[in-house]
C-alpha cells in the first residue's frame, strides 16, 4: 500500500501541493486546459519511481485498452461480440495473475500492483465508449486509468464522473485543504494505528487455545481490521484527490445501519458494488427481473467478488456463502427493510444479525483456511 511507505507519501504530497499551485495559477490565467498534462506527468514520475517494471507495464495496459476503448467506439460490425471480447481482453492480466497461485508453470512475480481495480476501470471505459460512442481523449483516459490516490486499490471511479471532475475541478479553497487534510490525519490514523493495535490483538488471540468467546472476539476484530483497512485508505484517497480537485468518490455509507445483506453491501465497498450492479443492470437493459432471476444474478454476483479477490477454494467458499444470503433474499422478498415501517427493535435486531453475520465472513480474508476452521470450532467449544 504506498501511502504506508513515508517516503512515497512524501512525494505524492509534495506533488499534490505543486499541482493543487499550478491547477490555481493555470486557472487565473485561463490555462486549466494545461493541468490534465501535468497530471498525468506526475502519476508516471510517481509510478517510475516506485517501480520501473511498474511503470512499462502500466504505460503498456494504458495504451492497449486505450485501442480497445477507440475500437469498440467507431467499429460497426459485430459490436455485442467485440464489446465483450475487449472487456475479456481488459481483464487478462488478472486473470494471469489469479492463474499463477495454481498453474506453476507461468512466471510469477510480474509487475501488475493495482491490476484488480485498474481493470474495473478499463471495462468501464469500454462500456462508456460502447454505449455512449463519445470520443475519449488519451490524456484523460491515461489520467483516469493512472490517477495515483486511487492507483492501487478503491474507491473505484466510473470514468463518467472522473471525466466530469477532470472538467470541472474544486477550486482549492481553504476550507477544502482543511477538510481534506483533516481527513487524511483521520486515514492514516485508522491504517497505520487503529489497525495496526488491532491485527495485534488478532495475531494474539489466535495463538490461544479455541473457545467460543475467543472465537467471537476474532470475528469481530475481522470486521474491524477489514474496515479500517479499507475505510483508512479510502480516506486517504479521498482527501489526496480532494487536494488535487478531484472528488473521489465514497466507499462506506453507513453499513451497521444496512438491515438487509442487499442494502449492506450498497453501504459497503460502495464503488465495487455500484459497478457491479450498474454493469450488470446494463446487460439486462434495465429489465424488471423475477425473484428467481434477481436471486440467481445476487449468487452470480457475489461469486464474481470472490474470485475477484483470490481463485482459492477459500474465496470460491466465501463466494457460495455470499451467494447463498443474498440470493436467499432474493427468493424470500427480504433485500430491503423500510425503517419507517418497521417498528424500531425490529430494524435494529436486523442491522444487528446482517453484520453479525457479514463479520462472520470477513474472517474468510483474514484468516487461512485452518485457522477459518479452528475458529469456527470455537463457537461449539464451551
Amino acid at each position: 500500500m504506498w501511502f504506508l511507505q513515508i517516503d512515497i507519501l512524501i512525494r505524492i504530497l509534495i506533488g499534490t501541493v505543486l499541482l493543487a499551485a499550478a491547477s490555481a495559477v493555470a486557472r487565473k490565467f485561463g490555462k486549466q486546459t494545461a493541468v490534465p498534462k501535468w497530471m498525468v506527468l506526475f502519476d508516471l514520475l510517481v509510478i517510475l519511481y516506485v517501480s520501473k517494471r511498474l511503470f512499462v507495464f502500466y504505460v503498456g495496459y494504458t495504451l492497449v485498452t486505450f485501442a480497445l476503448v477507440r475500437f469498440i467506439r467507431i467499429v460497426k460490425r459485430g459490436r455485442k461480440p467485440l464489446f465483450l471480447l475487449c472487456c475479456i481482453a481488459c481483464a487478462v492480466p488478472l486473470i494471469y495473475t489469479r492463474a499463477t497461485s495454481f498453474l506453476d508453470f507461468l512466471p510469477k512475480g510480474l509487475a501488475m500492483v493495482g491490476i484488480a481495480y485498474n481493470m474495473l476501470k478499463a471495462i468501464d471505459a469500454v462500456y462508456f465508449s460502447y454505449y455512449t460512442e463519445k470520443k475519449i481523449p488519451l490524456i484523460t483516459y491515461a489520467n483516469f486509468m493512472l490517477f495515483v490516490p486511487v492507483f492501487t486499490a478503491g474507491p473505484i471511479f466510473r470514468y463518467r464522473d472522473f471525466e466530469k471532475s477532470m472538467a470541472k475541478p474544486e477550486p482549492i479553497t481553504s476550507a477544502l485543504v482543511e477538510r481534506s487534510v483533516k481527513r487524511l490525519i483521520r486515514g492514516m490514523f485508522k491504517k497505520i494505528v487503529a489497525a495496526t493495535v488491532a491485527v495485534q490483538i488478532f495475531d494474539y488471540l489466535l495463538t490461544l487455545q479455541s473457545h467460543w468467546y475467543i472465537s467471537i472476539a476474532l470475528m469481530a476484530l475481522s470486521y474491524l481490521i477489514l474496515y479500517l483497512d479499507m475505510a483508512g485508505y479510502a480516506d486517504m484517497a479521498i482527501a489526496i484527490g480532494g487536494l488535487m480537485g478531484i472528488k473521489v468518490p465514497e466507499n462506506f455509507k453507513h453499513p451497521l445501519k444496512a438491515a438487509s445483506f442487499t442494502q449492506f453491501w450498497r453501504n459497503w465497498h460502495v464503488s465495487l458494488s455500484d459497478w457491479i450492479k450498474e454493469h450488470i443492470f446494463v446487460l439486462l437493459n434495465g429489465k424488471k427481473l423475477s425473484r428467481k432471476v434477481a436471486a440467481a444474478i445476487g449468487f452470480g454476483t457475489m461469486m464474481f467478488m470472490s474470485l475477484w479477490h483470490g481463485f482459492t477454494r477459500l474465496m470460491v467458499l466465501d463466494g457460495v456463502f455470499n451467494g447463498i444470503l443474498l440470493a436467499a433474499e432474493n427468493l424470500l422478498g427480504l433485500t430491503t427493510v423500510d425503517r419507517k415501517k418497521s417498528s424500531r427493535g425490529y430494524f435494529v435486531f436486523r442491522c444487528v444479525l446482517t453484520n453479525v453475520i457479514f463479520a462472520f465472513n470477513t474472517m474468510f480474508y483474514t484468516m487461512t483456511a485452518e485457522q477459518l476452521l479452528s475458529a469456527v470450532r470455537g463457537f461449539i467449544t464451551l
